[in-house]
């Protein structure tokens, strides 16, 4: 009996969990105990949008460019993964320097990245709880009272690591191809980062590459997404073969 409540309490402990394997788009880069983490925010615009572009889409593919490096030296990389997992649900799709010139693309990804390096934390205020007195002077006599807990400051306690960063944001537009000088529609945005530790992670960019391929598969998922997680450098692919 007490071995059932043992196994009955695991599987309910795990619950949560798996329900948000099931409802994560990236469950497969999860792993409860890695020292990596992905945070990934995915908003969309309205559902005739996503109908559109599995029609539209499928016919014309999506023009994909880089807009900004960051400096990272990272985005060709992660804009071959994007392009790579796109391509498997809109196959036409490719490098907007691919397109006839002067020729415009219904619809159109552009991608920015930042990165922030490793640093540490802020420092905080160490404060012990001690005992202490209060003494006062009553008809000639000094009388002194204990009193718990009085707080003394034990000088500064040092903020934890902060792992290096490489944040990814892909914005999808659609363009009307006979009105070009019109504003494009925002069909979704994916805003993702992948936290790493330094000495597990020799190449950054291959490891928010990873994520990309697999938000390029989902392009057409109209569902919006804000999920944090942990993840490895192993199933980020930190450190491809050469």
């Amino acid at each position: 009996m007490k071995r059932q409540a043992v196994l009955a309490g695991a599987v309910i402990s795990l619950l949560p969990l798996l329900a948000f394997a099931q409802a994560n788009p990236l469950k497969d880069l999860l792993v409860v105990r890695g020292t990596a983490s992905v945070a990934y925010e995915r908003a969309v615009g309205k559902r005739t949008e996503f109908n559109e572009l599995s029609e539209h889409g499928a016919q014309s593919g999506v023009a994909v460019e880089l807009v900004d490096d960051g400096g990272s030296g990272h985005g060709e990389k992660i804009l071959a993964g994007y392009l790579e997992g796109l391509r498997k649900v809109l196959p036409k799709s490719d490098l907007r320097s691919a397109w006839p010139a002067g020729e415009t693309p219904r619809y159109q990804a552009r991608i920015g990245i930042k990165t922030e390096e490793g640093r540490p934390g802020e420092d905080s205020k160490l404060i012990m709880g001690a005992m202490g007195a209060t003494c006062q002077e009553q008809e000639g006599m000094l009388k002194c009272e204990e009193v718990d807990h009085a707080p003394n400051a034990m000088g500064r306690a040092g903020g934890t690591w902060i792992n290096p960063k490489v944040t990814t944001m892909i914005r999808l537009y659609r363009f009307n191809p006979d009105e070009p000088s019109a504003a494009p529609v925002v069909v979704s945005e994916d805003v993702y980062s992948v936290s790493y530790v330094e000495s597990e992670c020799s190449d950054p960019g291959s490891a928010a590459a990873t994520v990309a391929r697999m938000i390029g598969e989902r392009a057409t998922t109209g569902r919006p997404f804000n999920i944090d997680f942990p993840t490895s450098s192993r199933a980020l692919n930190c450190n491809p073969r050469k």
